[in-house]
C-alpha cells in the first residue's frame, strides 16, 4: 500500500514537472517553477522582472535583488533571432517564474557579442532565474521609472548626508589634534588663510589660475601643479608642464569643494583646504590613494583671475 501511495505521488511530481517544462521555437528548453495568469505581453508593453544568472562555478555575473533597480525591457525591442534568453523572455506572461540554462559559448556569441573569456569553460552552461513581476504601458513606466529615480535620489541624499556627519567628526578630529583653526562653511568646507589676496572675489564663469597640491587627510599626495612638491613627494612626471591649472569657476569642470572655496578666494590669496568626500568625488574611488568617501587636502592659491 505505501509503495503504491508512494509510485502515485512520483508520478504526480513527474507530471508537474513535465506541465511546466515549455520550449521556445528553436528549441530552448525552461522550466516555469511558478505560473502567471498566461496572458501575453503586448509588443509595446514594458517588463518588470526580477532576475539572476550564474556560471557554472556558481558565481552570480547579476541579480536585480542586489540592486535598487530591477531589469526593464520592452516587449518589442526583445525580438532578437538566435539569442536564447530573450526567446524565453518573451515567452513569459505575468506572475511567471522560471529556470533555464544556456551553454556558455552561445550565450557569449549569440546574447553578448563578444568572444568567450579564457576563463570560462566552453562546454560548461549559464543558468538564468527570471520572474516577471509586471507589465506597464508607456505612460505607466513613464510614472514607474520618475518614482524609482525620486527615491533612489532620496536615498542617494541621506546617504550623503550621513557621511558627512562621519567626514566632519573626521576633519574636526584632525585640526584639533594639529591644533588648526580653521573657518567653516555651512557646506562642511574646513579651511585656513595661509596668505590673503587682493581684490574681489572670484565670480561664477571667471577663470581662476589656481596653483595646488592635493592630498588626503593621511598625508599623502596625489597630484600637484608645482614641480618642486611633485619632486619632493615622488609624483614627479617627465615631460609635464608644471604651471597654474585654469578653472572655469562654477561650472562644474571640478569637484564641488574646489568650485565652492575659489568663489571665497581672491588674486594672490593662498589657502589650505579640507574638502569632505560629499564635496570631492564621493563614494567615486580615483585610484589607490583616493578611495571611496576620501576626505580631500587641497594647498590652493589663486595666481590671477581672468
Amino acid at each position: 500500500m505505501k509503495n503504491s501511495i508512494l509510485g502515485v505521488a512520483l508520478l504526480s511530481l513527474l507530471i508537474s514537472a513535465c506541465s511546466n517544462e515549455r520550449e521556445t521555437a528553436s528549441g530552448q528548453k525552461f522550466q516555469i517553477i511558478k505560473k502567471g495568469d498566461g496572458k501575453e505581453v503586448l509588443a509595446n508593453g514594458f517588463l518588470i522582472m526580477n532576475f539572476m544568472f550564474k556560471d557554472g562555478k556558481d558565481s552570480a555575473w547579476n541579480d536585480t535583488r542586489k540592486s535598487p533597480y530591477p531589469l526593464i525591457m520592452q516587449k518589442k525591442q526583445m525580438n532578437k533571432p538566435g539569442d536564447k534568453v530573450m526567446e524565453v523572455f518573451n515567452m513569459l506572461t505575468i506572475g511567471d517564474s522560471a529556470i533555464f540554462k544556456v551553454s556558455a559559448k552561445e550565450l557569449f556569441k549569440n546574447s553578448f557579442h563578444q568572444p568567450l573569456p579564457a576563463k570560462i569553460d566552453s562546454t560548461s552552461n549559464f543558468t538564468f532565474y527570471v520572474g516577471l513581476k509586471e507589465v506597464k504601458d508607456s505612460a505607466q513606466f513613464m510614472k514607474f521609472r520618475e518614482e524609482l529615480v525620486a527615491k533612489q535620489n532620496q536615498k542617494a541624499l541621506e546617504e550623503q548626508k550621513e557621511q558627512l556627519g562621519k567626514d566632519t567628526v573626521a576633519i574636526d578630529s584632525y585640526l584639533k589634534e594639529k591644533n588648526i583653526a580653521a573657518k567653516r562653511t555651512a557646506s562642511g568646507l574646513r579651511y585656513v588663510v595661509v596668505k590673503p589676496g587682493k581684490g574681489e572675489n572670484v565670480k561664477t564663469s571667471q577663470t581662476a589660475q589656481v596653483d595646488y597640491a592635493g592630498h588626503v587627510l593621511n598625508g599623502k599626495y596625489f597630484d600637484t601643479s608645482i614641480e618642486t612638491v611633485a619632486k619632493k613627494e615622488g609624483l614627479y612626471q617627465e615631460g609635464r608642464s608644471y604651471k597654474p591649472y585654469g578653472v572655469m569657476v562654477g561650472q562644474g569642470t571640478v569637484i564641488r569643494g574646489w568650485d565652492e572655496m575659489l568663489q571665497l578666494m581672491n588674486k594672490g590669496m593662498k589657502v589650505t583646504v579640507y574638502i569632505p568626500s560629499t564635496l570631492g568625488y564621493g563614494k567615486q574611488a580615483r585610484g589607490p590613494i583616493i578611495t571611496a568617501d576620501a576626505i580631500l587636502v587641497f594647498d590652493m592659491e589663486v595666481t590671477d583671475i581672468k
